[in-house]
């Protein structure tokens, strides 16, 4: 169906709705980081010569830098100054105390006696380094004149004047310290010094000298250390000596008032006794406990079974005669009566001998009982007796504890002195014999290589910044500019589809806007026609038929597609017109050698209803029409809005298959908009790095704003030697371009 021509066709002032709905994403790979890259291979290679070129001059002009280096070995000693350990120096630790080696090494004494010893103020190196001398001209000047400017002094401000010796010095200790390195070796006793100088010899000197004065110093210290230490303890010693003597003095006095000869349990009286006591008390008291258990089982038991009765042989031999008479009683009163005289004679004898038995368990159980008696009165009277040496001793006690005070002071005041003592005469001995803890391992040797400049390190450098700086200044200039750079870069910025990719192509002396017919089976004609399938399947029959082709800015080669597309499709056999919609500048009649738009025939006079009839050219091309554009109007706009136009394109709508128009370019003209009006469809032609990105961005806001329909875009100019992430597709052209060459012979595909 053809648009309504009875309404207004100028562009809508609304946005409307995008008319592509957009879905693909493709995410950013490898691949597309390689093509930036390649397309800014100039600009990181011109990158990368300057920072080489400029490193190589830098490298090549530099002052050569010579270092010596030594290595002394510095073994960790604890002085004892007593013969107890000072507190704070057992828990210096190693670390600590070569980190104290180190910076003794750097100090300023150090290097002012090193000055002093190789007299590098006078040094010829130093003076030219530090103090210019051999130098002259405009650079010595400006020194001179900035010195004097620094040296005045301000107004109201008074600045003592510094000696030249002292400010020279001062400078050398500067320039030593800058260039002087000082390094410990981890796990080991070992420390490293170097020194750092435009001059070999002065280099080995300088480190030389620095270890040898520092030994040397060292010693010194040790030795001032050990005479001030001396003087120290025998002050000390003299301390000590009043404070014993007055400690012994305070002590016997006490001792005399006190009545105290020794607090020694051995000497001591009182002491002894009650320790005496002591052992005669739990002698006693054990025996009072044997004696009352004793006692008790012979309440408990009775006489006859006491131990020492069983024991007794008096007993046993009256118990053994008892039982012989006993017998012989029994056997007589078997015979004869109580009153026998045998009879009352053995009765007699025993009732003696049970008498005498029983005086004697009766005499011993007295015995048990006096012994238990005595027992319990001699422990009572040892307690009592205790206590009192116990009062004595407490006594004694009391009076003692300020004398073992005073005794422990004078030991402590004896102790310090014999040990002052001691550790003074081991000073005396020792003063100047021991030997430094400090030696060295590796002299200077004379530098032969300088260390800077570095030249391999700096040529490295130098390379891998100009290809991280040229690489960051590829992506950058990638960021920002304003051109199209890659062929799927409108699609995937825009979402404008792609229709096809056209082979920047060298133009011979016919230019390239018949290059269809002239050579049919080139790269460039072959993309035509891929372009024109892609154009034909593009939508439905209505937005193909009858599409425009503009593009964002001139020049970007859209007469030249129009026209080879109109070859393209008269060639397949479709009924074919091309018009010149470009009312501004127009090309076709110069494309096709019509020289009638002077005369007054073409497009604009029929819209302009100067002509009734509007002229149709073929240029003896079979399938193809050309309508040219006419005499340039001043009003294209107007001209292409009018309903006589509409009726033009219904018209020739009906008539053939496929219609042109090569319209112009959008750049903020109304006549794109208002085609877009017209036609069933636009086709952007844009350009590898010229086609400006915002352009497009305003062209297909402007398009979807008056509800036109976008086909898609064509690339032109694309260059198959650059990479694009899939050059090998682009470049399917040329290695085809060839294929079936032998079986065509001489047929030919232009008609007269």
């Amino acid at each position: 169906m053809l648009p309504d021509v009875s309404g207004n066709h100028l562009p809508a002032n609304q946005f409307q709705k995008q008319f592509y709905n957009w879905q693909e994403t493709e995410e950013i790979q490898l691949r597309d980081y390689l093509d930036v890259i390649l397309r800014r291979k100039w600009l990181i290679l011109t990158l990368l010569t300057l920072v080489f070129l400029s490193t190589l001059i830098f490298t090549l002009a530099v002052t050569r830098i010579y270092e010596a280096s030594a290595v002394v070995e510095v073994s960790q000693e604890n002085p004892h100054v007593t013969s107890f350990q000072e507190v704070l120096g057992s828990e210096i630790q190693a670390r600590e105390f070569y980190e104290t080696q180190v910076e003794l090494i750097r100090s300023k004494a150090m290097i002012h006696r090193v000055i002093d010893q190789l007299d590098l103020i006078a040094h010829p190196v130093i003076r030219k380094l530090i103090f210019n001398d051999g130098q002259s001209g405009l650079f010595q000047r400006m020194r001179s004149a900035l010195k004097s400017l620094a040296g005045k002094v301000s107004p109201g401000q008074a600045q003592p004047a510094v000696a030249e010796d002292i400010a020279a010095n001062q400078e050398v200790a500067k320039y030593l310290a800058e260039n002087l390195t000082v390094s410990p070796s981890r796990k080991s006793m070992l420390i490293d010094v170097a020194f750092r100088s435009p001059d070999r010899r002065l280099s080995q000197s300088v480190v030389n000298a620095i270890v040898e004065d520092f030994i040397r110093w060292k010693m010194e210290l040790k030795v001032e250390a050990s005479s001030i230490a001396r003087d120290f303890l025998m002050m000390q010693m003299d301390r000590a000596k009043i404070n014993l003597e007055k400690a012994e003095e305070r002590l016997n006095e006490f001792a005399k008032h006190a009545g105290i000869v020794s607090l020694d349990a051995r000497v001591n009286s009182i002491y002894r006794h009650l320790e005496e006591l002591n052992s005669a008390f739990a002698a006693a008291e054990a025996n009072m406990i044997s004696k009352t258990a004793i006692y008790q089982q012979a309440l408990k038991d009775g006489h006859a079974n006491l131990p020492r009765v069983l024991e007794s042989d008096l007993i046993a031999s009256l118990k053994d005669k008892y039982a012989d008479l006993n017998s012989q009683y029994e056997e007589l009163k078997a015979t004869f009566h109580d009153d026998y005289p045998k009879v009352k004679t053995l009765k007699a004898r025993m009732d003696s001998i049970a008498a005498l038995i029983e005086a004697q368990e009766k005499g011993i159980f007295l015995s048990i009982e006096n012994e238990y008696e005595s027992a319990q009165k001699i422990v009572s009277a040892m307690e009592k007796r205790i206590e009192h040496q116990k009062k004595l001793v407490l006594d004694l006690n009391d009076r003692a504890t300020q004398y073992s005070i005073m005794a422990r002071e004078v030991d402590t005041n004896k102790a310090i002195y014999q040990s002052l003592l001691q550790r003074a005469k081991e000073i005396e001995s020792m003063a100047g014999v021991s030997s430094s803890n400090i030696q060295i391992v590796n002299r200077a040797d004379l530098p032969l290589l300088a260390v800077k400049p570095n030249v391999k390190l700096n040529i490295l450098l130098s390379i891998v910044l100009g290809l991280l700086g040229g690489t960051g200044c590829a992506f950058m200039a990638e960021y920002f500019a304003d051109t199209v750079t890659h062929p799927s870069e409108i699609a995937d910025r825009f979402q404008i589809p792609l229709l096809g990719t056209i082979p920047q192509a060298k133009p011979d002396e016919h230019g390239l806007e018949n290059a269809f017919l002239r050579h049919p089976r080139s790269p460039f004609s072959e993309a035509i026609r891929s372009t024109r399938v892609s154009v034909q399947l593009s939508g439905s029959g209505t937005r193909s038929k009858c599409f425009l082709i503009t593009s964002t800015l001139p020049s970007e080669g859209k007469t030249t597609l129009a026209v080879n597309l109109a070859l393209s499709f008269a060639a397949a056999g479709e009924k074919t017109v091309i018009i010149d919609a470009d009312l501004r500048k127009p090309r076709l009649h110069e494309v096709f050698n019509l020289k009638h738009r002077v005369n007054g025939n073409g497009m604009s006079s029929f819209l302009a209803e100067v002509n009734d009839e509007l002229k149709m050219y073929n240029n003896r091309t079979k399938n193809l029409g050309i309508i040219p554009s006419g005499p340039v109007p001043p009003n294209p706009a107007e001209l292409l809005a009018s309903e006589r136009f509409q009726i033009l394109l219904s018209k020739l709508t009906d008539q053939y298959d496929r219609i042109i128009l090569d319209g112009p370019p959008h750049i903020g003209f109304a006549d794109t908009l208002i085609l877009s009006k017209c036609v069933g469809g636009i086709v952007l032609v844009s350009s590898i790095g010229e086609s400006s990105r915002e352009a497009i961005g305003h062209f297909k806001r402007s398009i979807t704003n008056v509800n036109g329909r976008i086909l898609g875009c064509v690339v032109n100019k694309v260059d198959f030697n650059r990479k694009y992430g899939y050059g090998g597709h682009y470049k399917s052209y040329q290695s085809y371009a060839n294929y079936g060459l032998d079986m065509q012979g001489n047929e030919t595909l232009l008609e007269s």
